[in-house]
């Protein structure tokens, strides 16, 4: 390598870390990745906590909290001695919303969701699950599986592909 190129390096290498640095000194002030915060999270329903989970995910669950009907469901193992179920649900993304907005389940049920955007595209992400569902093309349904081994209250959202401008979101209820 030449002198020129080992400065080109030095320099773009001293660069990258005042980047990360900013960007960590920067992060300080209670916002969370991805810009999740206390403001912007679904209203009274997912509380902040002191586990870095404010606004994606609250382990309590609203006494309310009623199963949702599936439009199907099946056992998830030929062992009799489970009752996890796999729960079929379709989920549609527009403009206005989710619908539903709300899905309730039993701890340990698997999930298969026909999800439809149905005037756009759009994306479903469960940032405290880390499931993030890439695109669906407007008038597509992709379908969508995941278990859930975690009791609480989780956010899902359209993060990347929202048509409107600005999120949509929604709740997985999971039972304990």
């Amino acid at each position: 390598m030449t002198r020129k190129q080992i400065v080109i390096l030095a320099a773009l290498g001293v660069f990258v870390i005042l980047v990360l640095a900013l960007g960590f000194l920067t992060n300080r002030g209670g916002v969370l990745p991805n810009g999740y915060s206390p403001e912007n999270s679904l209203p009274g329903v997912l509380n902040p906590s002191a586990t870095g989970t404010a606004g994606v995910y609250s382990s309590e669950v609203s006494k309310d909290a009623v199963l949702t009907v599936p439009k199907n469901e099946a056992p998830a193992s030929a062992n009799p001695n489970l009752d996890t179920q796999i729960k079929f649900f379709d989920m549609k993304a527009a403009k206005t919303g989710f619908t539903p907005d709300s899905i309730t389940v039993n701890k340990g049920d698997n999930l298969q969701i026909d999800f439809t955007a149905v005037d756009g595209d759009y994306d479903l992400n469960i940032p405290y699950l880390g499931a993030y569902f890439s695109a669906v093309k407007r008038g597509a349904t992709k379908r969508l599986i995941f278990d859930t081994s975690l009791p609480g209250t989780f956010l899902f959202e359209c993060r990347d592909h929202c048509p409107s401008g600005g999120k949509i979101q929604g709740m997985l209820i999971v039972l304990p």
